[in-house]
């Protein structure tokens, strides 16, 4: 500006005299009131400079400050009275308290000036900042959150030593209180602070003692204030010097309360909070923690993080996530019921949600590994493997690299290894997860380098140097990473292979299997001569195997006779002379064992370049109509095993043998074994020849009933969904029926596959176009019993992924479809069909349910929670025009049916009075305008409140506008008249307009 500083210093002095002068009385003492004003005239600078967060405001909300702090140094107990008030003014003043960035500045500069406070102040306004969390406004209660959120780094009261009464005064230059000013009490209502300087407290002469509120040096002195040249931060630092005490347990439980707030932003910032004390270090934090959870079976910090994970915000079950993943990381063992809260949010509808679950439990098993943190991250975070975001994917494959890729290290019998990834592949062979594995390494392959060449080099040495259960875990990891490794020094595999051949001691017998596997994969990097000794071994292994002690030759014979092929494809006169033997045998019945004949007659048929005989497939079909009494049930499921192999080979097989095998399916009596194999087969069928299996889907859906054993419901679950997912099937009508009842089933392993699909790949048009006939088929007579709390949960698994559009649609269907039919049937006859009568309930439960109430508008309170703008936007979406759809049809519909099932009584006429209840509630002002112009239904609107004991608002409304505001008021009007025009034609002369205050 061009001022002399001197000049402009010498002014603020002959001011700050000025203001010294009027704020004392004639003897010199000071007077509060006049402090008061002045801290009101400081409030709007404080306020202003808090809400615009430029540099020339912060410079002037420092010299504000600093100059508080030096009224409250020099005046002490005069001008305490007035800084409390003025303190919180500034946290009851809503200006800008809806964005961030002043919320941050406005709690730093409160924290900063509650500083200066001496202890028992400081005490009373903690106090009312807790009262302050608890009022009506959102804004009050944010400010108050964060303000105690800033206080949970003091100290606590009972660890914090005494104040000794040989402190110095306040300052020096201070003069000496009187009696009256001793002692005030500073914890003031707000509502009761209409004016500034109308606002004085009470005096306690008892109330705190004249040394605590006077022993207390503020760190200001009067340089600072006359130069002018303290920097913010200089003076928040100065502000921050000194160290007060706070009940630690009140404000936590305080901040614990606001986990149950009306507003989502302050239940999410609740959550955090309290997850932030769960992981401090500090012994203050952990005892308020402690004794906040009580003494229970269920601690209150895990009671609250399991019901806020099934908030409606994503945010707040995204902060529970965290909540409960800091309090499972304090037990070593945590409970499988604890941890699988976390593992059914790996499915949540968002994304937020999902990524927040997963990085938990991944978490969870890296700090302190065991069985039961496996087996949770392999039932929730392995499945999303499959999730349809790619982001998702690639933190599971991230996690997975941490846990399992990084900590290998190649067989030291010296050195202590990482037991995490052994631990991991342990429970990857325990629940037979491979192909998720496989998934994974392929994802890392695309991702990193992690999947090379070391990564073999170390798992060789780990193979056959340990145990069975070592090996195991090794050829699973390795079966799953050869396809994206070409590794040539295949010498280890054989060497292994030819020692599991060779060993006459029982051995594991997935061991031979997945090393054939791996050899199949990279045989190609074989040597010459290696192959040829591999293949010659190999074939003999086969012409010589009777099945005695040979545990491979049976249950290895494919795997052996498909990598023989591979190794020399141009030769295979060896398969079909040995295809061919047995064919006779089996045909003959000679050779000691007949179905062993069969089957390897079968076996061998998938790889020799001839056909097998018809002759075979005669002997399978005829003993699946008709088996021999003497076969036991091993042998009808090899039997229909051998059957499924041939099916495979040719398409006239499958057709022939196809029928026999859904009547094996459908059979109760049929061993379970045999059913089992005729599945798969059913299974292999499907993936050639789907037109095949369509027809006979009913057998394979009669699988899942409950009366089915559990081993073939849980297979026929996964193999439905696996079919579903590749495409080989399309989830049509009735199997969309018998599919959907499986997400009410009381087994997991049933449940679960059913759960996934619905949820993660069906599109929501399809669950929607479908949902009113699931209603009307789920309770049909003929239908599989399913109980009306079982429906309930297939429908509100369906309702989750429809949006707001559709579930209106949903209620328009259900009126026109069920509610208006029951009204039309009524007429005809007495009395319901007992399946219209169960879908009219069950109608009428999803109405009055939480899934089909519309979002309720926000009140207008004058409320700044910007973080609920996504709420609002997502109930203005709805149209009026289909609200207004809604009204034309639901409300006709359930008046209709009220009409008839009224006089009768009973529960359906409770339902329909709470259904109607909530639709006057919910589409008042679409129902205002849909009757405006029909009197009678008008009358019976009218007439239906009467009945039920309400008071009929409705009438003959103008406008949609003026339905619902107040009555104008009557205001006398004289009468006006016009001006009048003069003669010369000059404009008239303009009067000003009077307004009559009312």
């Amino acid at each position: 500006m061009g001022a002399d500083k001197i000049e402009l210093a010498n002014i603020s002095r002959v001011i700050y005299e000025m203001i010294d002068v009027l704020i004392c009385e004639v003897n010199g003492d000071p007077n509060k009131n006049a402090i008061q004003l002045l801290f009101k005239c400081i409030l709007p600078k404080l306020i202003a400079a808090s809400v615009d967060c430029k540099n020339a405001n912060n410079l002037v909300r420092a010299s504000y400050v600093t100059y508080s702090g030096l009224l409250l140094s020099k005046y002490g107990k005069s001008a305490l009275s007035g800084y409390t008030i003025l303190l919180q003014h500034l946290c009851y003043t809503l200006d800008g308290l809806e964005r961030a960035e002043v919320r941050s500045a406005r709690v730093s500069l409160v924290i900063g000036l509650m500083s200066l406070l001496p202890q028992k102040s400081y005490r009373n306004i903690v106090k009312w900042l807790i009262k302050l969390s608890t009022t009506a406004k959102v804004s009050h209660r944010h400010i108050a959150m964060e303000m105690l959120s800033k206080l949970l780094s003091n100290e606590p009261e009972e660890n914090k030593s005494k104040e000794t009464t040989s402190e110095k005064e306040i300052s020096d230059n201070a003069s000496p209180p009187t009696t009256e000013q001793q002692s005030q009490t500073v914890a003031t209502d707000v509502e009761t602070q209409d004016k500034l300087e109308d606002n004085t407290e009470n005096q306690h002469a008892a109330s705190m003692s004249t040394d605590d509120e006077s022993s207390q040096e503020l760190p200001i002195t009067q340089k600072g204030i006359d130069d002018h040249e303290m920097t913010e931060e200089e003076v928040e630092g100065l502000l921050h010097a000194r160290a007060h005490t706070v009940p630690l347990t009140e404000v936590l439980r305080a901040v614990y309360e606001r986990v149950t707030d009306v507003s989502g932003t302050l239940r999410t910032r609740a959550l955090v909070l309290l997850a932030e004390c769960i992981a401090s270090d500090r012994l203050a934090i952990h005892q308020a923690v402690e004794e906040l959870n009580g003494n229970g079976a269920v601690s209150r910090l895990m009671a609250a993080g399991a019901r806020c994970v099934s908030d409606e915000r994503a945010a707040v079950r995204r902060a529970a996530v965290t909540l409960l993943q800091r309090l499972l990381a304090r037990y070593p063992n945590p409970p499988p019921t604890d941890l699988g809260i976390l593992v059914s949010l790996c499915r949540d509808a968002s994304i937020l949600v999902r990524s927040a679950a997963i990085t938990a439990l991944g978490e969870l098993v890296i700090q302190s590994p065991s069985d039961t943190m496996i087996d949770a991250f392999l039932s929730g975070p392995m499945h999303q493997l499959s999730d349809p975001e790619n982001k998702v994917q690639e933190q599971v494959v991230t996690l997975l690299q941490q846990i399992l890729l990084d900590r290998l290290q190649k067989y030291e019998t010296t050195d202590v290894e990482d037991p995490l990834p052994w631990m991991f592949l342990a429970g990857i062979t325990r629940h037979n997860m491979r192909r998720h594995l496989q998934k994974a390494c392929t994802l890392l392959a695309k991702n990193s380098n992690s999947i090379n060449h070391r990564l073999v080099d170390m798992l060789s040495t780990h193979l056959g140097a340990a145990c069975d259960d070592r090996d195991l875990q090794c050829l699973v990891l390795l079966t799953s990473i050869a396809r994206l490794v070409d590794y040539s020094d295949i010498s280890f595999v054989l060497d292994y292979y030819y020692k599991l051949a060779d060993d006459t001691k029982s051995r594991d017998a997935r061991l031979l299997p997945l090393a054939l596997e791996l050899a199949s994969v990279w045989a190609r990097w074989a040597a010459a001569a290696a192959r040829v000794a591999l293949r010659h071994h190999l074939v003999q292994r086969l012409a010589s195997g009777d099945g005695e002690g040979q545990y491979h030759t049976t249950g290895c014979r494919i795997a052996c006779a498909a990598l023989a092929a591979q190794l020399d494809p141009d030769n295979l006169q060896w398969a079909t002379e040995l295809m061919q033997l047995s064919e006779q045998r089996a045909l003959s019945g000679t050779g000691g064992g007949e179905l062993e004949e069969w089957m390897r007659a079968a076996d061998l048929s998938l790889v020799a370049p001839v056909p097998p005989s018809p002759g075979l497939l005669k002997l399978f079909l005829d003993a699946l109509t008709d088996p021999p009494p003497e076969w036991c049930e091993a042998q009808r499921g090899a039997c229909v095993a051998g059957a499924g192999r041939l099916c495979v080979r040719s398409r006239e097989a499958a057709a022939a043998a196809a029928p026999r095998l859904a009547a094996l399916l459908h059979h109760p009596a049929a061993p379970l074994a045999a059913r089992l194999n005729a599945l798969h087969a059913l299974t292999d069928i499907c993936t050639r020849y789907t037109c095949i299996v369509e027809p006979l889907l009913g057998a394979v859906c009669g699988c899942v009933e409950a009366s089915a054993p559990a081993p073939l419901r849980r297979a026929a679950a996964r193999a439905l969904t696996r079919l579903l997912l590749a495409g080989f099937l399309r989830l049509r009508t009735p199997l969309y029926y018998r599919y959907c009842a499986l997400l009410a089933d009381e087994d997991h392993d049933v449940r679960e596959p059913a759960e996934y699909y619905v949820t993660s790949c069906l599109t929501a048009d399809a669950i929607y176009h479908h949902f009113v006939d699931c209603v009307l088929h789920y309770n049909k007579e003929d239908s599989a019993g399913i109980s009306f709390d079982a429906r309930q949960l297939i429908y509100d698994v369906m309702l989750q992924r429809l949006s707001l559009v559709q579930k209106l649609n949903v209620q328009c269907r259900l009126a026109r479809e069920v509610l208006q039919h029951a009204a039309d049937s009524l007429d005809e006859h007495d009395d319901l069909p007992p399946a219209l009568h169960a879908a009219l309930l069950d109608a009428i439960t999803l109405l009055c349910g939480p899934r089909m109430k519309l979002p309720k508008k926000p009140q207008n309170t004058g409320d700044a929670d910007i973080e609920d703008l996504h709420e609002r936007v997502t109930t203005n979406i709805v149209s009026h025009k289909m609200k207004r759809t809604v009204a034309e049809v639901v409300v006709p519909a359930v008046l209709q049916l009220y009409a008839r099932m009224g006089p009768r009584g009973g529960q359906l006429a409770v339902y329909l009075v709470r259904i109607a209840t909530d639709l006057l509630n919910d589409y008042r002002h679409e129902i205002e305008e849909l009757i405006e112009n029909d009197e009678e239904l008008v009358e019976r609107v009218q007439q239906f409140q009467e009945t039920i004991g309400l008071a009929p608002p409705f009438g003959n409304t103008r406008n949609l506008v003026t339905a619902s505001a107040p009555p104008e008021p009557d205001t006398p009007r004289a009468p006006r008249r016009r001006p009048r025009v003069p003669d010369g034609g000059a404009a008239p002369r303009s009067y000003k307009k009077r307004a009559l205050r009312i």
